[in-house]
C-alpha cells in the first residue's frame, strides 16, 4: 500500500478505537452507578449520586480518572517498541469480561440438581460443559493475558525494566484483594439487595 491508503487505514483505526473508548465508558459508568445503587461497591454512596439532569456524575468522573490512571505507563516507551499500556488495558478489559461471563456458569454447576432450568437447558450435559467453561476461562486468563511480554519484564531477570513490566495481575489481583476485604469486613452485613425505585432516584436528585 501507498502512504495515502496507510494513513486511511490508520484513520479508521483511530475512529474506531474513539467510539470503542467510549463505549466502554459508557458501560463502565453505568454498571458502576447500578452496582452503587445496590451499596454493591465501595464508595457506593458517593459513586450512586445522580445530578439534576440523572446522570451519574460521579461514577463517570471515576471511570475517567481509573482509565487515565491504567493508560499513563503509555506515556513512557521502551527498548522493544512493546506497546505494554495498550496489552495491559486491553486485558484488564477482557479478564473482567470473562470472568463476569465464568461467575454464573460455575455458580450453575456448583448448585447442580438443585438448580431450577428453564425453558432452554443443556440437560445433563452441564455437567462437563461448565467445567470445560471454567477451565478455558482460567487458562485464556492466566496464560493469555498475565505472562510478561518480554523475559525483561520479569521482575527478577537482570534486564528487567519497569517500562517492560505487564501490570495486568496487578492491577485485577489487587482490585480481587481490595474488593474482597470490602466485602468480608463490611460489606456482607450491610449489603441489603437491590434498589431500583423511583422514589430513591428523585430523593438522591433532592440532595
Amino acid at each position: 500500500m501507498d502512504t495515502s491508503w496507510v494513513k486511511a487505514i490508520l484513520i479508521i483505526a483511530v475512529i474506531g478505537q474513539l467510539f470503542c473508548g467510549m463505549s466502554c465508558m459508557t458501560s463502565s459508568s453505568r454498571m458502576m452507578y447500578a452496582f452503587s445503587r445496590d451499596g454493591a461497591v465501595p464508595g457506593w454512596r458517593i459513586w450512586s449520586k445522580v445530578n439534576e439532569k440523572r446522570i451519574p456524575f460521579n461514577a463517570v468522573i471515576a471511570v475517567a480518572v481509573f482509565a487515565l490512571i491504567l493508560t499513563l505507563p503509555a506515556l513512557k516507551g521502551n527498548k522493544d517498541g512493546i506497546t505494554v499500556a495498550f496489552t495491559a488495558v486491553v486485558s484488564i478489559g477482557v479478564i473482567g469480561l470473562y470472568i463476569a461471563y465464568v461467575i454464573p456458569i460455575w455458580l450453575r454447576w456448583r448448585l447442580g440438581d438443585k438448580f431450577e432450568p428453564g425453558p432452554w437447558t443443556l440437560g445433563k450435559k452441564y455437567k462437563w460443559m461448565c467445567l470445560v467453561s471454567v477451565i478455558e476461562v482460567f487458562l485464556v486468563v492466566v496464560i493469555g493475558f498475565n505472562l510478561p511480554f518480554s523475559s525483561s519484564g520479569v521482575p527478577w531477570e537482570s534486564d528487567f525494566e519497569w517500562s517492560l513490566f505487564n501490570y495486568t495481575p496487578v492491577v485485577t489481583g489487587g482490585l480481587f484483594v481490595i474488593v474482597g476485604l470490602w466485602w468480608l469486613l463490611g460489606a456482607r452485613h450491610t449489603f441489603k439487595g437491590p434498589r431500583t425505585t423511583v422514589e430513591e432516584l428523585d430523593r438522591e436528585i433532592a440532595v
